[in-house]
């Protein structure tokens, strides 16, 4: 695991001291070593988290002939297997590490190389003899790549601070991204903060020479037949099984030891049971909880640690203490992230990292096999079921009733028009609709509508289901959760993988009918019952719980109240301030629109340290207060 970034530039060569403040300032996504290329048009370098090949695996890494050379982040999980392909065409090995293996299958297939990789990626591969850069991100989104065009000069680096480093880079925000984070407590899709600094989306590749800059799409959920599989029960399971089982295995190739994050929830604990029982040594695992919770995770965990006999570690925090931490962790994250789960995520990242250098982690289950309610084709919108019979009626009343109830109004216009499904479930994502950004005073609207409506359509299959999952696997996943989940367990240099997200179970999840993910009554039907027996019938039947961050709760406890209720006049430049006061006026209103204030919390808490040159030594309190 590493942090990548580097300069291409034909007209105006870059040099080491340019790029070396890109890779010094992301030190935490690898304190083990550095290293640099610098020829011709091209310099880049990295720093390393020594995980596969600790003797000879620093980067970058060469061919025989020194012609071709990479920087990479990540695992290449069957990079053994590919290794041995390798070898028995001729090649030459100077490590052992699953980087080398990158540059040799370059050598023979090109770009297509990345059809046979099976892992968590994102690279930079130069070809001196071409003079060519390479740049490419997983199919999942699960390792992060930013990138800058200014003039001739091509910047690319895995963490946005480290773009933040070049002079000269036009640091203006992008309104429109901060609209779609309001609305969704995230920045979708290839947009970031930053107008200048776009992503590479994930499943695309980049092409660079002195002639042109190409990007190509190379893997497509949209690809993936729908209900192609027969369903022969018994074998399917055989496949799922076997599939699970062997996306654990891959995960567990390392030369230090992997542990294992447990909340009680299914899909961690599926992963933290099979891991000990693949496992040579007994399993680690790490779950924390906040001391104020009215919804107590860790007995759950606890339970299936006893039950698997894992060498559990259960962390417990005050929640005034995690909160105290939101400018640290928020200049980590790079941008702005409603998710309260980063302060979660980070406290069980930093205990683990005291003892271990890789966790596995259930992320992805939900995504893959039904676990939202979101997911669910019956809306619970009474006033929509009430019209839905009458869309004239509907449609007639809709702008009259928006302008006294904004949401009702919402409802009757997608009552009105079965095309409109897709704001259907917008309705159900966002945190702020346009109605709201306009009453705010915000100086743009976001993309977000456009964003749903595109992928709603590109769907091609008519499974309710899945057309929710494919538009959450293209956003909410690699873009909030996955990228909280590698900013924050990075800050404290630990590896996570992701076995639910191996593609190969991707590519399965996809062909499952609606029916088989969840119903009215149940989710993830279909991994509960080949899966199922691997865990209590407790974990099994218990209502599904997020990372509890209670900020409810929180934003009402007496450290907190003073803050929120200053957010209107430090969010003035950006936010009509009589909105937010609307929202900030007592602690009943600061409780029924917890998510709205939690996020305008945090905008401005990003705004203020976003750009530091380091992680800032401050506490949430005294950056209110100036100090």
């Amino acid at each position: 695991m590493c942090g990548i970034a580097g300069i291409f530039d034909c007209s105006n060569h870059p040099i080491h001291d340019e790029v070396k403040p890109m890779v010094d300032i992301m030190v935490h996504r690898g304190p083990d070593a550095d290293g640099f290329v610098v020829e011709g048009p091209l310099a880049m370098g990295m720093r390393r988290l020594s995980i596969i090949d600790l003797v000879t695996g620093d980067q970058p890494v060469y061919n025989e002939t020194g012609t071709i050379s990479i920087v990479f982040n990540g695992e290449i999980y069957n990079y053994v297997e590919l290794r041995g392909q390798l070898l028995q065409k001729g090649h030459v090995f100077k490590t052992t590490s699953d980087t080398e293996v990158l540059i040799h299958l370059y050598e023979e297939v090109g770009v297509e190389l990345l059809s046979q990789l099976n892992g968590m990626f994102a690279f930079a591969l130069w070809d001196g003899a071409r003079q060519r850069l390479f740049l490419a991100r997983d199919r999942m989104g699960v390792k992060p790549l930013y990138y800058v065009r200014t003039g001739s000069r091509f910047s690319f680096a895995s963490e946005l601070k480290a773009l933040l480093q070049q002079p000269g880079l036009d640091r203006n925000l992008d309104m429109d991204a901060l609209a779609d984070y309001l609305r969704l407590g995230y920045v979708p899709r290839q947009a970031s903060p930053i107008r200048s600094v776009q992503r590479l989306l994930p499943g695309h590749f980049l092409l660079i020479d002195k002639e042109q800059c190409v990007i190509r799409q190379w893997w497509y959920l949209g690809a993936i037949s729908q209900n192609s599989l027969s369903f022969n029960m018994d074998e399917c399971q055989t496949d799922l099984v076997d599939l699970f089982d062997d996306a654990v295995k891959l995960r567990m190739r390392s030369d230090v030891p992997v542990a294992s994050f447990l909340s009680g929830g299914l899909d961690s604990s599926l992963i933290s049971v099979t891991a000990n029982q693949l496992s040579p040594y007994t399993l680690q695992t790490y779950t924390v909880g906040f001391s104020e919770t009215l919804f107590d995770e860790t007995p759950y965990a606890e339970a299936v640690a006893c039950q698997s006999q894992t060498d559990h570690h259960q962390l417990i925090v005050n929640s005034e203490d995690a909160i105290a931490l939101l400018p640290r962790l928020l200049w980590y994250m790079d941008e702005p992230m409603a998710d309260s789960a980063i302060l979660p995520s980070y406290l069980v990242s930093r205990s683990a990292a005291q003892n271990v250098k890789v966790c596995l982690s259930g992320l992805g289950g939900d995504e893959l096999f039904g676990g939202y309610s979101r997911y669910s084709v019956n809306d619970p919108g009474r006033i929509r079921r009430i019209f839905q019979p009458i869309p004239k009626i509907a449609g007639a009343l809709a702008p009259a009733i928006e302008r006294l109830r904004p949401a009702w109004g919402e409802e009757l216009r997608l009552a009105s028009d079965s095309n409109l499904a897709w704001r259907s479930y917008l309705h159900r994502l966002q945190i702020f609709d346009t109605t709201a950004l306009h009453e705010m005073g915000f100086p743009a609207q976001g993309k977000t509508e456009e964003i749903i409506e595109s992928l709603w359509k590109q769907y091609p299959g008519e499974d309710s289901v899945g057309r929710r999952q494919f538009i959450d696997q293209q956003t909410y996943l690699p873009d909030q959760i996955l990228s909280l989940t590698d900013r924050m367990s990075m800050a404290v240099s630990l590896e996570v993988r992701v076995p639910f997200l191996d593609f190969r179970l991707v590519q399965f999840s996809a062909n499952l009918p609606a029916m088989l993910k969840q119903n009215e009554q149940e989710f993830k039907i279909y991994l509960k019952s080949k899966l199922g027996n691997r865990v209590s019938a407790t974990i099994l039947t218990r209502p599904k719980w997020g990372f509890d961050s209670p900020i409810s709760r929180w934003l009402v406890m007496p450290y907190m109240l003073p803050l929120v209720r200053q957010l209107p006049g430090k969010l003035a430049d950006v936010i009509n301030p009589r909105y937010t006061l609307k929202l900030v006026k007592d602690v009943d209103s600061i409780t029924r629109y917890a998510r709205r204030v939690w996020s305008l919390m945090v905008l401005y808490v990003w705004l203020q340290v976003h750009s530091a040159s380091e992680p800032p030594d401050v506490s949430l309190q005294d950056l209110f207060n100036g100090a």
